[in-house]
């Protein structure tokens, strides 16, 4: 899922700077993607509900433009997405609280330090690099638990 979101990501919105804004979440629906494989117990959740929201805003802001303080609307859009999660959790999906604080803290200080390093956490290219890279962690983290499983099993 999340090379899927890497490619969609490079796709869509690495050909044209002026798209950046759909960044956060094109990655959060990667993150829901690869959440909602994993079922109700599966990682990501939080992660995923947090870009999602977040996300949500900056599209909203990026295409909109409404007369309203982005950075307000950021943040709510944030604590929408870890309400959505609380639900979730409430509903009986493993979303952990702590994931979705930290997932806000992260995109906090992507956007603290966004200005002094526009080159780097301004650029489209950064997010598909990173998002292929927790790709690769995935699956390296997959296959240790497969072969775990099956030294498990073996006589």
């Amino acid at each position: 899922m999340f090379l899927a979101g890497a490619v969609a990501l490079n796709v869509t919105v690495v050909p044209d700077d002026r798209r950046f804004y759909w960044t956060p979440l094109v990655i959060g629906l990667a993150y829901l993607a690869a959440a909602a494989a994993g079922g109700r117990r599966g990682g990501h959740w939080a992660t995923a509900c947090v870009l999602v929201g977040w996300g949500a805003a900056v599209v909203l802001a990026g295409a909109a433009r409404p007369d309203l303080d982005i950075a307000g609307l950021y943040m709510a859009g944030s604590g929408l997405g870890a309400v959505v999660g609380l639900l979730l959790r409430r509903a009986g999906v493993d979303v952990d609280p702590l994931g979705l604080a930290v997932a806000i803290t992260a995109g906090g200080l992507i956007l603290t330090f966004a200005a002094q390093a526009p080159g780097v956490l301004e650029e489209a290219r950064t997010y598909v690099g990173l998002l292929a890279l927790v790709a690769v962690a995935n699956l390296a983290l997959a296959a240790r638990d497969w072969g775990a499983e099956q030294r498990a099993g073996s006589p």
